[in-house]
């Protein structure tokens, strides 16, 4: 008998908590033309609205994996919920756009702490008969993210209910905040490892850098027309984490306490996991160069915008639910979430290369590519985390956070790059056909990634 009988009605307000991340991205989104009119914003400025969440986000977000080790998974998953609650408040009231910028500092903050508590309390919290189910339940939140915040956003910018419009999409997530505040208070338990030692601050600070100087030229590169010293600090980026990992190696070779343990990513299942989790989330290039085609092209209103991404979305919803009552083995999931990705991707450019507008078949060619993304997503979380001992949950799932946040990231420059680059030489249809069909190539490199890993661990 599992002997947390409140497992069930706990994941639910996790998954409440969690969801709150994906969908501010979306929904902020949609709110930039909204937010530059009532700051008079410049381009940069809302770059930088969008960049700093995903930025401390994936800065930060080991180190809240490491807090909700030491500290407790409620604890810090209650952390994360005031933190987010008052810095959605403080974006709201903003009177400026500096302001602004510095609240969503403070909401990738509270995200960062959210994130990696839910998958480590789903590895505590219940047994691995149950655990499928779990990740899968999780796992469809980020599709369902999709959905409602391209939408919710459209309906809470049409509305001008009183003297707000942008603000909206931050008060939005008060309510929720609150709920899922007094949901884990009663639900769940403050499970921790007792045997935990303190934080590697240095090695934090190390880590922080690293990942800052890999991501942010990533950004900004093309607005300094991708300058030679933007490539110096994306390799600075890369030594310095070489730099991290022998630092963490040599301080648990001396019995200090690490941040990361480095035997997880010198272990080659769970690096090569890693990987594959890095490279499928080249989807968010579809995020980027979609609404921008639709609005800048088509000349379609914030509604219909996100009316056409629904298909994506829903699909992205069910695949996890789908994938959970399919009893095939694990490489076998990956494989068809993969492929499916990739043929939807490269379907979906043939189409918008010969039609120009969504049609039909390209709501039915964006329905595989999220069934594809809704399949391999929780099969990737769970095997990822199945390959580390519970000890060990909180760093691991704050690394899968990471590789997340950087492929999400990465993926949009390289996909948004490739797509603004060619829009000015062949037009946007090409442009936009070239794009999504590199989002469903880039699905092979996951594919042969897959084929080394079975070779390390045994399917089950």
């Amino acid at each position: 008998m599992n002997i947390y009988p409140k497992r069930w009605q706990a994941l639910n307000f996790l998954i409440a908590g969690a969801f709150l991340s994906p969908l501010d991205y979306f929904i902020v989104n949609m709110a930039l033309p909204s937010i530059k009119e009532a700051f008079r914003a410049s381009d940069h400025q809302l770059q930088m609205v969008v960049a700093i969440y995903g930025l401390t986000y994936a800065a930060l977000v080991v180190v809240g994996g490491k807090l909700g080790d030491i500290y407790g998974r409620k604890k810090i998953f209650m952390l994360g919920l005031y933190t987010f609650l008052f810095s959605s408040l403080a974006c709201a009231f903003s009177p400026n756009i500096t302001l602004l910028i510095f609240a969503r500092l403070f909401q990738g903050f509270g995200a960062a702490l959210l994130a990696p508590q839910v998958l480590a309390s789903i590895k505590i919290l219940f047994d691995s008969r149950e655990q499928p189910k779990a990740v899968s339940l999780f796992s469809s939140v980020f599709g369902l993210a999709s959905v409602i915040g391209q939408l919710l956003g459209g309906v809470l910018l049409s509305m001008h209910w009183g003297h707000f419009s942008w603000e909206l999409v931050f008060l939005v997530n008060v309510p929720v905040t609150i709920i899922c505040i007094a949901g884990i208070h009663f639900t769940m338990d403050n499970n921790h490892n007792t045997d935990q030692m303190g934080i590697d601050y240095k090695g934090a600070m190390i880590l922080i850098l690293a990942l800052l100087m890999l991501i942010c030229p990533l950004i900004f590169g093309q607005k300094f027309q991708w300058a030679w010293w933007i490539f110096g600090i994306i390799c600075t980026g890369i030594l310095s984490l070489t730099l991290f990992l022998k630092y963490e190696i040599t301080l648990q070779q001396k019995g200090h306490p690490v941040l990361i343990d480095p035997t997880l990513l010198q272990h080659k299942p769970f690096a090569l996991s890693l990987l594959i989790i890095f490279f499928y989330n080249f989807t968010a290039g579809l995020f980027i160069c979609y609404p921008y085609y639709l609005q800048q092209f088509l000349h379609q209103n914030s509604m219909q915008t996100g009316l056409a991404i629904v298909p994506y979305g829903i699909a992205f919803f069910l695949g996890p639910l789908i994938s959970a009552r399919v009893k095939l083995e694990t490489h076998k999931m990956i494989y068809i979430g993969l492929g499916l990705l990739m043929a939807g991707f490269i379907f979906s450019a043939i189409t918008f290369y010969f039609q120009q507008k969504p049609s039909y078949i390209t709501n039915v060619t964006l329905f595989l590519a999220g069934l594809g993304h809704g399949t391999i997503m929780p099969v990737m979380m769970r095997t990822a985390i199945s390959l580390t001992s519970k000890d060990k949950a909180g760093q691991a799932s704050g690394l899968i956070s990471i590789g997340i946040q950087i492929g999400s990231v990465t993926g949009g420059a390289v996909i948004g790059t490739l797509f603004f680059n060619l829009t000015d030489s062949l037009g946007f249809p090409i442009a936009f056909a070239a794009a999504i069909a590199m989002i469903g190539i880039f699905q092979l490199t996951g594919i042969l990634i897959t084929v080394r890993l079975k070779k390390y661990i045994q399917w089950s």
